[in-house]
Formats: C-alpha cells, sequence, structure tokens
C-alpha cells in the first residue's frame, strides 16, 4: 500500500521596523515693551501786586514835589487875587467920601477879625491797588511706547518609518509516497 506524505515548511518572514519619528524644536516668541510716561510741567509765575498809596497821601497833605509846587503856586495866584480885591475894595471904601464914616478906622477894625477856623472831617482816600496775575504755564510731553516683537521658531526633523521585509526560510511542501507492507 502506498502512502503520501506530506510535509510542509511555513514562510517565516523577518520584520525590521524603524518607527516614524518627528522632532519638534520651538523658540518661544518675545515681547519687549519700553515705555516713556507722559508728564506735564506746570509753572506759575508771580503775579504783580501794585499799590500806589497817592491818593491816600494827597487826601492827607502829603503830596510829592511836583504837585506840591503846582498847588502851591494855584494857592499863590489865589492869595494874590483875593489881596487884589481886598486891596480894591480898600481903596473904593476911602474914595466914598461923601459918607461920613471913618473909612480908616473901618478899614483897621475889619483887618483885626479873623474868622474862626471850620473843623471839616475828611475823607481819606484808598490807595490803588491793582494786581495783575500771570497765567499758569503748562508744558506737556507725550508718553511713548515701543514694542519690539521677535517671532518665534519651530524647527521640525521628520524621519519617515520604514519597514523591512525579509524572508528567511521559504515555503515549501514535500510530497512522498512510501510503500508500507502490511
Amino acid at each position: 500500500m502506498l502512502r503520501i506524505n506530506i510535509s510542509t515548511q511555513p514562510i517565516r518572514l523577518d520584520y525590521s521596523i524603524n518607527n516614524a519619528k518627528l522632532n519638534l524644536q520651538t523658540t518661544l516668541p518675545k515681547v519687549q515693551i519700553e515705555t516713556t510716561s507722559a508728564s506735564v510741567e506746570i509753572t506759575q509765575p508771580q503775579g504783580e501786586l501794585t499799590i500806589d498809596q497817592t491818593p491816600c497821601r494827597y487826601s492827607i497833605g502829603l503830596k510829592n514835589i511836583s504837585d506840591f509846587a503846582r498847588d502851591f503856586a494855584a494857592l499863590g495866584r489865589q492869595t494874590v487875587m483875593d489881596t487884589i480885591a481886598r486891596i480894591a475894595q480898600e481903596g473904593d471904601q476911602l474914595a466914598r467920601i461923601q459918607t461920613k464914616s471913618n473909612a480908616i478906622a473901618d478899614i483897621a477894625a475889619n483887618s483885626t477879625i479873623s474868622e474862626v477856623p471850620d473843623i471839616t472831617y475828611a475823607y481819606i482816600a484808598l490807595p490803588d491797588i491793582h494786581y495783575q496775575a500771570n497765567p499758569v504755564q503748562f508744558n506737556p510731553t507725550d508718553g511713548n511706547i515701543d514694542l519690539t516683537l521677535h517671532r518665534g521658531t519651530v524647527e521640525q526633523n521628520y524621519q519617515p518609518g520604514s519597514v523591512d521585509i525579509q524572508i528567511s526560510q521559504y515555503p515549501s511542501i514535500e510530497i512522498s509516497t512510501v510503500d508500507v507492507k502490511v
């Protein structure tokens, strides 16, 4: 009797696998900000105060030289005019001889009578006060922002994966017959 022997040998494969690799290197972005503050310089110049006491002094009789000379000249002129008028009146009185009065005695009597001075309550004028304010001076300086941007970078290194397949044993089928005696 014939017997068939079949022997098989499967395929044997060797795999060499390299995984894919992705290396990423990043540089962080940087932002540099430099600021200059805004500022305001404010100055207030002093005002000018002027006080003129001339009216106050004049009301109590204290005057400067030019005004005193002018007033004194006016008073002298008025005194001269009053004296001329008095002398003319006395001359007219002496010229009236038709009246039976003693003109010289009357003139002498009138010259001895003096007027009683009056007490006068006088107003004292206020001094002239003037204030000149100087305006406030502003000197603003604008602020500033300087922005410097350094962009970040991404560097990549990609190595693709690979699969290497090698056959270490090929498949085979062996068929043989054996005569077996029974």
